[in-house]
């Protein structure tokens, strides 16, 4: 398994990060089905997606561990590298982040902010100018969790997604 360099392997800090791959997309499936997840990520055709997107050199997908359980998935992308995407407006050289939790028990304890801090401080020590992410207007409980990691409301934009709330966080 490939771990994310980030990954800390002191007991202090009990996430890492593990390059996601084709023996993760069954446990990716399991966890868009299930309902609190699948409220937020309904397209059919989203773990086909997912699926082309391991060989795209623009897109890092990894699964979240937390003390050695797998409970979550985050990707980064390169914003730039599609034609129009609603976050181009942040500087070149910028990374998306996709994120959900799909164990529903270990959703509520500040386990979405404390590994996506980590992710974002991560990007940001790899010189990344600047963080966007881009929840659904009423996914109330991301946006909190992505406030609490610093990232800050921009606008909202219509898409073939539904309404979204753009959200970026500039390294300084």
């Amino acid at each position: 398994m490939a771990i994310d360099k980030g990954f800390r392997s002191d007991n202090m800090y009990p996430y890492s990060f593990v390059k996601a791959g084709e023996n993760h997309l069954e446990l990716i499936e399991k966890w868009l089905r299930s309902p609190e997840v699948f409220k937020w990520y309904q397209d059919s055709d989203y773990i086909e997606d997912l699926e082309e997107g391991l060989s795209d050199m623009r897109i890092r997908m990894m699964i979240v561990f937390f003390k050695n359980r797998p409970f979550a998935f985050v990707q980064d992308y390169d914003i730039h590298g599609w034609q129009d995407h609603h976050l181009s407006y942040l500087p070149k050289g910028s990374r998306g982040i996709d994120t959900f939790i799909g164990e529903a028990e270990m959703m509520g304890q500040g386990h979405g902010t404390s590994y996506l801090g980590f992710r974002v401080d991560t990007l940001f020590a790899s010189s990344v100018p600047a963080i966007g992410i881009d929840p659904d207007v009423a996914n109330v409980r991301a946006i909190n969790a992505y406030k609490k990691v610093g990232l800050m409301k921009d606008k909202v934009a219509s898409t073939e997604c539904g309404e979204l709330q753009l959200m970026s966080l500039i390294n300084s």
